[in-house]
């Protein structure tokens, strides 16, 4: 709960309050406890901790982190791990894993290896690192996953010839 306009009661009041579980005070017109949309204050953060958000920041190999704009991951709903990060980005990311270079709170050394069941903390920054082509032609399900690549392709080139007939033919 947030309980606003705690400069119109007694300080006792507002200590009762404050003590309550699950709660938080402040005021929105004195700016107590509450900070501007891009800022970071105690609700965003109480918030945040309540839905169990966390932002993952990702880092290309050889580049600076994008400290811009986060990945959020729920641990609600896929959870907060390497898996759940390269689900979010794409599934071909995830088929194509190799390991992920972690840096943050969760790695116990920076920057530390691991593997797709590691769990994630807040403002962890992640880079993926994927198969190389030789690793991928040695995988067992290579074969399969070309021929399929390959099918879908053909059917899609042969359906658009078949529309460009039947538009010609009218």
């Amino acid at each position: 709960y947030f309980y606003n306009e705690i400069d119109t009661i007694t300080v006792e009041e507002v200590d009762q309050l404050a003590r309550m579980p699950h709660s938080l005070v402040g005021s929105v017109a004195k700016k107590y406890n509450i900070a501007d949309p891009l800022e970071d204050d105690p609700l965003k953060a109480m918030i945040w901790n309540y839905l169990g958000l966390t932002r993952i920041y990702t880092k290309r190999k050889g580049t600076q982190p994008d400290l811009n704009e986060p990945v959020v991951l729920s641990a609600i709903r896929k959870g907060t791990t390497v898996m759940a990060l390269c689900q979010n980005i794409s599934t071909q990311m995830l088929r194509d894993f190799n390991f992920a270079m972690v840096w943050g709170k969760s790695a116990k050394h920076s920057p530390q290896r691991c593997g797709v069941n590691h769990p994630l903390q807040d403002e962890d920054v992640v880079q993926i690192v994927t198969k190389t082509n030789s690793q991928q032609r040695q995988d067992k399900n290579y074969q399969s996953m070309v021929q399929g690549f390959s099918d879908k392709y053909h059917k899609k080139k042969f359906d658009a010839k078949k529309k460009k007939q039947g538009k010609l033919r009218r």
